[in-house]
């Protein structure tokens, strides 16, 4: 009887293990990505996961590194990412500007952002998993906080961020579905790979769409001299007294 007993219990957690980590929101894999979603009025999205630890179980992510990259990956092809990977799915309604980091992170130095889209019919893919196949659409990969183009401060970064956390500012981005992903690395000694990674997207309007010109009201009409039509269309001229 007892040995039922831890057993239906060892089944029962086990099922909540397993329930945890099939979450549909979980963001361990493309087709459990955290769906990226603005609440009433705001363009802004915010959300923070624990890599370190399970349930859900995070894993690197399998890409192919750019070849300008700052670390060169030994490898010419497929590489993983040193830190646990997290996924969002974003669909944009229209297209817009995008800005995405991982500022919101606590107690990690460094990391990278990669955003992707699903291939269309007739494209190569630049890189998979399993069933999905993506195109680059752009990436903030290791090292690349040492351009010297990268001024995070001026874009506005918290003083207590790390200047190696990623930030991509993609423009004029069309409508679509895409797919985020967000992963830390170990760059210097007392950096880690895994934590609580925070990752933020803000969608604006498109940076080349002029604003609506001012309308100004009409101004009256004080010509002494005016005109009106009768119901047969003919003009009648009249003088204002």
């Amino acid at each position: 009887m007892m040995k039922r007993v831890l057993f239906l219990l060892l089944a029962a957690l086990f099922a909540l293990k397993l329930q945890a980590q099939t979450d549909l929101n979980c963001g361990i894999s493309y087709e459990y990505a955290v769906p990226v979603t603005f609440s009433s009025g705001k363009t802004t999205f915010t959300d923070i996961r624990d890599t370190r630890v399970g349930p859900p179980y995070y894993a690197p992510y399998r890409y192919v590194p750019r070849a300008d990259t700052y670390i060169p990956s030994n490898d010419t092809a497929y590489t993983y990412t040193q830190g646990r990977a997290v996924y969002y799915r974003m669909e944009l309604p229209v297209a817009g500007d995008v800005i995405i980091h991982n500022w919101n992170s606590y107690r990690m130095g460094f990391s990278s952002i990669f955003l992707v889209r699903p291939v269309k019919p007739g494209e190569t893919k630049d890189w998979g998993e399993g069933i999905y196949s993506c195109k680059r659409v752009a990436t903030f990969e290791p090292g690349d906080f040492l351009s010297p183009d990268f001024n995070p401060i001026e874009l506005g970064m918290p003083k207590n961020s790390s200047l190696g956390l990623a930030y991509l500012h993609v423009r004029n981005l069309p409508a679509g579905t895409y797919y985020i992903v967000s992963a830390g690395y170990k760059y210097m000694n007392g950096s880690v790979p895994d934590g609580q990674l925070g990752t933020t997207v803000i969608v604006g309007k498109c940076s080349d769409v002029p604003d609506e010109p001012d309308i100004k009201p009409e101004e009256p009409n004080n010509c002494p001299i005016q005109y009106r039509y009768d119901r047969s269309g003919n003009r009648i001229k009249t003088i204002k007294q």
